[in-house]
């Protein structure tokens, strides 16, 4: 009973400190896209506008959908590199690091280095889906900031961006249906054959700057 009652506390231990962690997240999120809004320039939004249109291969003045717009607000955020070489992302942490706390500070380096990734859920138990990626055959389980995602299925490839906490990686922003399976082997594909011409470059690499020429393939 003793032994039990100890693994039932460490349970309970990790339990908050997921809770803790999931809730820093979406904070540090929020504050993120909010300095973003905040001191992005028109330069900066224009330019970045016109990226993605070119790379999904949009009007040069089309208008988005509204998951276009999420997806695009989140690209901007993490991925897009401005005219100096960064993420608003990286200047958000650059520019408030004597305000964020050490938390913070650790969650935002992941946050750095997450990509929006293809994902095919295998399990779904109320807010927590264990799944596997396209590069690692490895399990995870993962939750998402909006909790429950009623219109997921098993078997069905998603693109998602998630950084790990402690029991469950953490999903944040908008969460793409992977329309059809060979986009994923594209992708597979398209990383192969880079590896060729630059051998260090890692999946997460790849995703980061690459990714957007596959999120709305047919």
């Amino acid at each position: 009973m003793e032994m039990e009652g100890s693994i039932l506390d460490l349970n309970s231990f990790r339990e908050t400190k997921q809770l803790q962690g999931e809730k820093n997240a979406v904070h540090l999120y929020t504050l993120a896209e909010d300095y973003t809004e905040r001191t992005a320039n028109i330069r900066e939004k224009v330019r970045a506008k016109h990226l993605f249109r070119k790379t999904l291969g949009l009007p040069p003045e089309a208008a988005f959908t509204s998951l276009q717009h999420e997806v695009f607000q989140n690209w901007f955020l993490f991925d897009y590199k401005t005219i100096q070489g960064s993420t608003m992302f990286s200047l958000f942490l650059k520019n408030n690091s004597r305000q964020l706390s050490e938390p913070d500070l650790i969650q935002g380096a992941l946050f750095l280095t997450s990509a929006m990734e293809p994902v095919r859920v295998v399990k779904i138990d109320c807010t927590v889906i264990t799944a596997v990626g396209a590069e690692s055959e490895s399990p995870f389980q993962m939750r998402h900031m909006h909790g429950d995602l009623p219109d997921m299925s098993t078997c069905e490839w998603l693109f998602i961006r998630k950084i790990p906490i402690q029991m469950f990686d953490f999903a944040m922003g908008p969460v793409l249906p992977v329309k059809d399976k060979v986009i994923v082997d594209r992708m597979l594909d398209a990383y192969s054959e880079a590896k060729k011409k630059f051998p260090e470059l890692t999946w997460r690499a790849f995703l980061k700057t690459n990714v957007l020429y596959f999120l709305f393939g047919e």
